[in-house]
């Protein structure tokens, strides 16, 4: 099952990346893959679709680290964000939506809240309700 915020301003989406990793670590997740894909302007980006682990604590200086030396964008391009050991996987978009996947109900039904709690749209649930 999958679901996904509206677009959100770079502030929100560069918040939520830290409000995730907080949120990860928060359920005991130590290491995350991260994987950086939907980069066709950038040839330095030549690892795309490649999964480092990274300590959950590290992933936004090695995003930061990426977006120095490498040219990726977040909000331009995606990101990936796989934790070890969890029954979800985060995709900070190329379009500056968040998408979530996971089997667990319970999971999304938490995310989903805490999303609605900052004020974004949810889809596919708050697509039927407008």
């Amino acid at each position: 099952m999958e679901i996904l915020t509206n677009i959100l301003t770079e502030e929100q989406f560069r918040r939520e990346l830290s409000d995730t990793i907080v949120f990860l670590s928060q359920r005991g997740i130590t290491d995350v893959a991260v994987s950086f894909a939907f980069t066709p302007d950038f040839p330095d980006l030549n690892d795309v679709g490649v999964r480092y682990t990274v300590p959950v604590a590290g992933v936004l200086s090695f995003v930061t680290e990426r977006e120095r030396t490498k040219g990726f964008r977040l909000g331009q391009y995606d990101c990936w964000i796989d934790p070890s050991g969890f029954d979800a996987q985060f995709r900070f978009c190329n379009d500056r939506d968040i998408h979530v996947t996971s089997e667990s109900a319970e999971l999304l039904d938490s995310i989903r809240a805490r999303w609605r709690a900052r004020g974004f749209q949810i889809y596919p649930d708050d697509l039927d309700k407008a």
